[in-house]
């Protein structure tokens, strides 16, 4: 997981997808959390982000929040410590995946993540909380199930929604042109009698 390293589309707040990266969905309305569940932490050590509205995408690759805030400016800009302009997990340091259901508040996806190689002073073992307050909770958890257990399956990462390659017209014939035309079959279909 990283911390404020989404790089954003110049005009929206979408990110610009990894190679080979399709996003599949993305909620809006909501909240972050980021909670030290390892041994031998004590209060105040590291950071625990916490933003209180934003959107939360996946895709094939990765999970990516973005809070409501965030601009292309500011989401991979420096700040003060503690601050979120960017969430980043790729799916293969997800554990532990939840889906919870509480009957007061909101639906939340939990799971265990594990920080990225120079990734910013999140602590392993973390626990991410995305609590979904406008609803997409439950197809955002299963989108994120399945990718997890096929990553895991194949050590790859899923291909999900591929575009079709793009096929080029044939080139038209010039006037000028003294090819031969394209070859077509001199019989006509047979009849049909009844």
């Amino acid at each position: 997981m990283s911390l404020n390293s989404v790089m954003l589309h110049e005009n929206t707040r979408h990110p610009v997808p990894l190679p080979n990266e399709n996003f599949l969905y993305h909620c809006s309305g909501v909240k972050l959390e980021l909670r030290h569940t390892s041994e031998g932490n004590y209060p105040g050590a590291g950071l625990s982000p916490e933003c209180a509205s934003g959107t939360a995408f996946i895709s094939n690759q990765r999970i990516v929040y973005l809070p409501k805030s965030t601009t292309h400016h500011s989401s991979t800009a420096a700040s003060k410590p503690g601050t979120l302009n960017s969430f980043t997990v790729p799916h293969g340091n997800l554990h532990d995946i939840r889906f919870a259901q509480p009957v007061f508040g909101a639906n939340r996806f939990e799971a265990v993540v594990e920080p990225v190689r120079g990734g910013s002073g999140i602590s392993p073992g973390s626990l991410l909380v995305l609590s979904f307050k406008e609803g997409g909770g439950f197809d955002f958890v299963s989108i994120a199930r399945k990718i997890v257990e096929r990553t895991r399956e194949t050590g790859e990462v899923p291909p999900y929604e591929e575009e079709l390659p793009e096929y080029d017209d044939p080139p038209a014939p010039s006037a000028g042109s003294s090819g031969p035309p394209p070859a077509y079959p001199s019989d006509a279909p047979p009849s049909y009698q009844k």
